[in-house]
Formats: C-alpha cells, structure tokens, sequence
C-alpha cells in the first residue's frame, strides 16, 4: 500500500493508501467530490536532537559553575527533557546498572551489576595482556641513553656534575 496526498474539488486535503502508483484517485472522505494527487510537502529545515546523554551531564557542584540557579535549572530541566525520551525510547538510555568495580583491571570495562564475574575478569585480564604486549615499554631506557662516558658519569654531564645541553661543559 502507498501512502499519497489528495485535493479534492473543494479544496479538501487528505491522505489516502492505494494499491499502487496507477490505482484510481479515492473520492474525498469529507464531501465525497472527486480528487487529484498533488505533491506531498516535505520539511527540509530544522533538527531532531535527543538533548545531552548522561555522560555529558555535571557531575558536580563544580560542573554545575559552582551552583549558579540558572545552570541549576538548565540542567534540570535537561535532564527531565531526557528521562521523558528515555521513557519513551528505552534504548537511548543506555546501561543503567550499578557500577560494581572501575579500577585496575576495569579500568577501561566497569564491571556492572549482573554481570558475570568470572567472564568479565578474564575479559578484561586479556584485554590487559594485549594492551600491555602491544604498547612499548615506557620504563625499559633507550639504546645509549644513560650509558657512563670514560669519566664514569652519565653523557651530558660536565664535571662539575651538572647537566649541559649539548653535553658539554657549559659556556663559562
């Protein structure tokens, strides 16, 4: 069935589904006269937004410029706007569950309430072990850095012990 908008002899508008694009025009349902398909208005200007998530919403008294009435009832106001589109499409609101554990190894992955345990520490015990093969290791000293010079003492160091920027002693 195709939806299309009709007019009528007396100017009439109305919406009809017909069967297909060649199917005879419906007569008007308020005057019975016959009618035409005429094109279909389209709205090409404006915007639909869901408003600020969750996330994006302060946290704190900080967040909230230290209390100011007008942020407070901004914010307010955001977040009822948000719980009425959350009640209406609960897919928008997100994972709602308690945060159990969101240091050390779930760091990166909170662990929430309902969880499975034990498949969430060895998710997030891989998830560690990959990370930490795959990046460079930030302790381990580079090829020739902090190598002892003849003196004994670090390249860079001047004799008097302290550091120069080229290495060598300083401009006297």
């Amino acid at each position: 069935m195709i939806l299309y908008d009709y007019k009528c002899t007396r100017d009439h508008r109305f919406e009809a589904g017909v069967a297909s694009m060649s199917s005879p025009a419906p007569d008007c349902p308020d005057c019975g006269e016959a009618s035409r398909r005429v094109l279909t208005t389209v709205r090409t200007s404006g915007f639909a937004s869901a408003g600020h998530s969750r996330e994006d919403m302060p946290k704190s008294w900080k967040g909230m410029s230290g209390g100011s009435p007008d942020a407070v009832n901004y914010w307010r106001r955001s977040m009822e706007k948000r719980e009425k589109l959350e009640e209406r499409y609960p897919e928008l609101g997100g994972d709602r569950r308690p945060i159990l554990a969101h240091e050390g190894i779930f760091q990166g992955r909170p662990l929430r309430a309902g969880d499975d345990i034990g498949a969430s520490v060895e998710a997030a015990v891989t998830a560690d072990a990959k990370q930490s093969a795959s990046a460079p290791a930030a302790g381990k000293p580079r090829a020739g850095a902090g190598k002892a010079n003849s003196g004994g003492k670090p390249a860079g160091t001047s004799a008097a012990g302290s550091t120069t920027a080229r290495g060598g002693a300083r401009g006297r």
